[in-house]
């Protein structure tokens, strides 16, 4: 996979490959809090230009959002700058539950959990 430019966070690595899909890979397992959504999310539209754009969350190792990072990235959520988004997780009992969880609480986009990257990323391209 080619990468283009890639943007190093203390947590996270955000990259665009040669497809446009924005993958954001989570490395460090910590909780997260506003300022590092801020970060995170500034690091997503240098990649996207704004523009709305399919998204890979690579997020297989375990950390958390506190209550104010949660917040923020619902207010993201609600800006939809985002085709789709598919998320992979460590395992398809976590997938599951998150694909219930998504059930009672609807986006404007479609998203999907995964414990195969390939299968997550194969399921975005075919929503590109």
């Amino acid at each position: 996979m080619e990468i283009e430019n890639p943007a190093e966070l203390e947590f996270a690595t955000v990259f665009r490959d040669i497809k446009g899909i924005i993958i954001i890979t989570i490395t460090d397992s910590k909780r997260l809090d506003q300022f590092d959504m801020l970060n995170l999310n500034l690091a997503i539209s240098q990649k996207t230009g704004g523009k709305p754009s399919l998204k890979l969350i690579d997020a297989r190792i375990r950390w958390k959002l506190d209550k104010k990072a949660r917040e923020r990235a619902e207010l993201q959520n609600s800006l939809s700058v985002t085709k789709a988004r598919a998320v992979v997780v460590s395992n398809p009992v976590k997938a599951s539950l998150f694909k219930l969880k998504r059930y009672f609480f609807k986006l404007d986009f479609p998203e999907q959990f995964f414990s195969s990257y390939e299968e997550a990323y194969s399921w975005l391209v075919s929503h590109g």
